[in-house]
């Protein structure tokens, strides 16, 4: 029995080994419930030299805007940054917007907006720290673009890739020798960042000052 019992655990193990690789590879289900924390394969996952913070923006029929910011307060579990935040993937933002919205009143909503801001983890040092550094003062620079627009209902309209992603694409357009070298050769998307039928907003192929 004792057998039975060890070798059964070890299949059920080994099993929810193998459903965490193929999620992972996959991109199946992998953001679905927080307990796919412990079967998908995130243990070096890095750290960015820029800090995010997310802005959800909603539009009513009358043109104005207003951040959906929750009028309870917001849920800070660790550092400075508000719950929202963390949802690094923006695959709750319709949630997190319709969760204020139905808390609050207001006009009639016609489109939401997730604007991310990101300046560089420089700024985040004491100010005696930074000038011992650095020459230049001690002036914050954060960069905002828009990159979830989603529709009154919680549809997504338009998807777009972060910052980070946005800066390699931008590396990879502005080199013609990388654009030789992957011209006519197969090649895999990890994620589909946009929708056929819109994606003006989502490219973003206005350009900007070098960042930091």
């Amino acid at each position: 029995m004792r057998r039975l019992m060890a070798c059964g655990f070890m299949g059920a193990y080994l099993l929810m080994l193998v459903f965490g690789l193929f999620s992972h590879a996959m991109g199946y289900k992998s953001t679905d419930h927080v307990g796919m924390y412990f079967l998908v394969w995130d243990m070096y996952c890095g750290w960015g030299g820029y800090e995010i913070r997310h802005h959800v923006i909603a539009e009513g029929e009358s043109g104005q805007c207003y951040e959906l910011t929750a009028p309870w307060g917001e849920f800070v579990p660790f550092g400075s940054a508000d719950r929202h935040n963390y949802d690094a993937s923006t695959s709750f933002t319709s949630v997190l917007a319709e969760h204020v919205l139905n808390h609050t009143d207001h006009e009639p909503i016609v489109e939401i907006t997730l604007i991310e801001e990101a300046w560089s983890k420089k700024y985040n040092l004491p100010a005696a720290i930074y000038e011992s550094r650095y020459e230049e003062p001690l002036e914050k620079r954060s960069y905002f673009r828009p990159r979830v627009v989603l529709s009154s209902e919680g549809e997504v309209r338009e998807r777009g890739l972060d910052w980070t992603s946005w800066l390699g694409h931008q590396a990879l357009a502005d080199n013609p020798r990388l654009q030789r070298d992957i011209a006519n050769r197969p090649f895999m998307m990890p994620e589909d960042y946009s929708t056929p039928e819109k994606v003006s907003r989502v490219n973003y192929s206005t350009t900007v000052d070098a960042p930091e």
